[in-house]
């Protein structure tokens, strides 16, 4: 090169600031070219505009007016995300005040600019060791700045500049909170930091250490009163460059971050903001499980019951009623009924005819317990309704057509005769209506609810005596115009044919009937449906809760947020100044509400699997959780963290650097 190009140009260079009535002229149009390789120091009284031009120099604050370049690159009207990645890998601050992060540590703060590179964490920890040796801090590497005095803290800053190997250094008064001796040693720093080939500018009110530097500019009410060169740089065989910032913070950092200044740092205040989102997860979660688990009990009753089922119920009248039935030609329910119906529909694979009686039962001198209830059965009954035998057998034609005294007895007789101290169940003998009746078989115990279930004449069968039709027949006396029979039952091959056949079922006893409307058409399955649509709106009740709850937690993560910004500015302004772009504070804070979101989520989860669990024993439901209404809620919990926390991020983002830093 046979002249000097300049790093930094500027031209017309004028800063002013509104105070209250009053414009403030920082900078008053002031020319200025500033060289690699020069020690410039720049002195002048307090309110000279020295500060400023220095903050403007290290972008940390732009020109009301005037044009400024930076290695032959006009900076006006350049974006703030492009100009903060600048200043991160051109430019070192020194700040007079230090400007560190008080809760990390030596090696952190030192390597704080290079995670704003995208620089892995093992990577800019080992060049932090290295510039933190370089300043004599090597040993002082896990300390934090509350545990240095002034003078190391001045050199954790100085280290800091130096990580990101700038191309200029830019001092604001470095030995200004110093004691001389201190601050001696950071001269001395910066003139070795300058014998190695370092840019730096340095903003001073001390003449004798003006005189330090190779080139001193004396400042005054915004304008350069003098400027002297008294040792020139050495001319640089490489041009002047930029290097932009094309890094951003990794997702690690940013989880880092989070956990560490978002969660952790304020724990209580942590935990009560996260309240609104754990009670909404927790209740959408809890809820849906207890609808789940409740529709799950049901249609494992409705299988065990028959979920092909088709039962035609006797309503059985009395008195006048009866009477006018059977005077208009309906018999009520007969076996010509069923016969007729298993064969005019298709699709039968089992049917059944039942019979209930009420009779007094003895065990020796002792009662059964009140709730049984006896049935005459015939055709398939123990196939229609599930029925398994836990002992013995069942009874066949040859009980039937001999009108034998014999029953099978439910899970709950059973277990009522052992306490009695039967031992063998089978070949016990009962007396019922007077007559001995012989065990011959016991049902499995069956969870079936049919009072939950609402399900007319169907009793417990763990509670059931059951005979033959045709012994009940022969051996009870009833009215003379009741039904023959007090129900059928149908099971269907498949769930498709109930509907149709439930249709025609009424189009043929209708007609047996006469018209008479003395049947009933139940059909498990219906009970089902209608107790699950039922179900739907507790579903629906679980997430208007879920939603109210999210929304309040929404509202307090925001404020929260907002508070934790108001907190933090001086942070945020340090993060700024050292090369973090606005969309990198967006984020940072950004990731905290979501972390709090999806803390209280998980806590929200946990909460609801304990009392879910504990619940469902006390309430003998299944235990059931639905992975899509988990996912769901899951969601929505971070949606919350997003939509509320974005304002406070974009809050905390627009910010100016330098109005923070002289605030703080």
């Amino acid at each position: 090169m046979t002249e000097r190009e300049s790093l930094i140009r500027l031209r017309g260079a004028r800063r002013y600031y509104e105070m209250e009535a009053e414009t403030v002229h920082a900078l008053d149009g002031l020319d200025l070219d500033l060289y690699k390789g020069e020690f410039v120091t720049i002195i002048g009284a307090s309110g000279s505009g020295k500060s400023t031009l220095l903050h403007v120099l290290g972008l940390l604050d732009t020109l009301s007016e005037g044009e400024m370049t930076l290695a032959g690159q006009r900076i006006d009207g350049i974006p703030d995300d492009e100009l903060s990645g600048i200043r991160n890998r051109s430019v070192g601050m020194v700040f007079q005040q230090f400007n560190l992060l008080n809760d990390l540590s030596v090696l952190e703060n030192i390597a704080l600019p290079l995670a704003y590179q995208g620089v892995p964490r093992k990577e800019r920890q080992a060049i932090a060791t290295e510039q933190a040796k370089r300043v004599g801090l090597g040993e002082r590497l896990h300390h934090t700045p509350r545990e240095l005095s002034g003078g190391q803290t001045q050199r954790v800053a100085i280290a800091r500049a130096l990580a990101v190997n700038p191309e200029v250094i830019m001092a604001d008064e470095p030995t200004g909170a110093l004691d001389s001796s201190t601050g001696k040693e950071i001269m001395e720093l910066f003139i070795e930091l300058h014998r190695e080939g370092k840019t730096i500018f340095m903003v001073t009110h001390d003449s004798k250490l003006a005189l330090m530097g190779s080139r001193t500019i004396t400042i005054s009410d915004g304008n350069i009163l003098n400027d002297e060169t008294r040792t020139p740089p050495k001319l640089s065989e490489n041009s002047n460059a930029l290097k932009p910032g094309k890094g951003a913070l990794l997702w690690s950092d940013l989880l880092r971050i989070g956990v560490r200044e978002g969660l952790l740092a304020h724990k209580l205040r942590t935990a009560l903001t996260m309240l609104g989102v754990i009670i909404g997860v927790a209740s959408v979660i809890a809820m849906s499980s207890f609808s789940e688990g409740s529709k799950k009990k049901q249609a494992d009753q409705i299988r065990a019951l028959g979920v092909n089922l088709v039962k035609i119920i006797d309503k059985k009248y009395d008195g006048e009623t009866l009477g006018n039935a059977r005077i208009r030609g309906s018999l009520g329910l007969t076996r010509e009924d069923a016969h007729i119906l298993k064969e005019s529909l298709s699709g039968i694979q089992a049917m059944s005819m039942l019979r209930e009686t009420d009779m007094n039962v003895l065990f020796g001198q002792s009662s059964l317990p009140d709730n049984l209830t006896i049935y005459g059965v015939e055709g398939d009954y123990q196939q229609v309704n599930n029925l398994t035998l836990s002992v013995g057998r069942w009874f066949g034609d040859y009980e039937a057509t001999s009108l034998k005294r014999v029953v099978v007895v439910g899970a709950g007789i059973a277990k009522h005769l052992k306490r009695n101290g039967v031992k063998k169940i089978i070949g016990q003998e009962l007396l019922i209506g007077g007559q001995v009746y012989s065990i011959i078989g016991s049902l499995t115990n069956r969870n079936v609810d049919t009072q939950e279930l609402e399900i007319k004449q169907s009793g417990d069968s763990n509670y059931a005596l059951i005979m033959p039709l045709s012994t009940m027949e022969q051996r009870t006396r009833y009215h003379s115009l009741r039904s023959p029979l007090d129900e059928i039952q149908l099971q269907m091959q498949e769930e498709d044919l109930i509907f149709e056949a439930g249709k025609n079922i009424r189009r043929i006893l209708g007609g047996r009937h006469r018209g008479v409307g003395d049947f009933e058409l139940f059909i498990p399955l219906d009970i089902l449906k209608a107790k699950q649509q039922a179900q739907k709106l507790l579903d629906v009740l679980s997430l208007s809760i879920c939603a109210i709850s999210l929304l309040v937690g929404g509202i307090g993560i925001m404020n929260i947020m907002l508070a934790s910004v108001s907190e933090r500015m001086k942070e945020i302004g340090i993060r700024r100044a050292i090369g973090a772009r606005r969309s990198d504070i967006r984020r940072q804070f950004l990731c905290e509400s979501i972390l709090i979101s999806f803390a209280g989520s998980i806590v929200g989860l946990g909460c609801a699997a304990v009392v879910v669990i504990i619940l469902c024993h006390m309430l003998e439901l299944p235990i059931v959780f639905s992975p899509i209404l988990i996912m769901v809620s899951m969601v929505l919990a971070l949606a919350t963290g997003v939509v509320f926390g974005f304002f406070p991020a974009k809050h905390a983002a627009e910010h100016n650097v330098i109005e923070v830093l002289r605030n703080e």
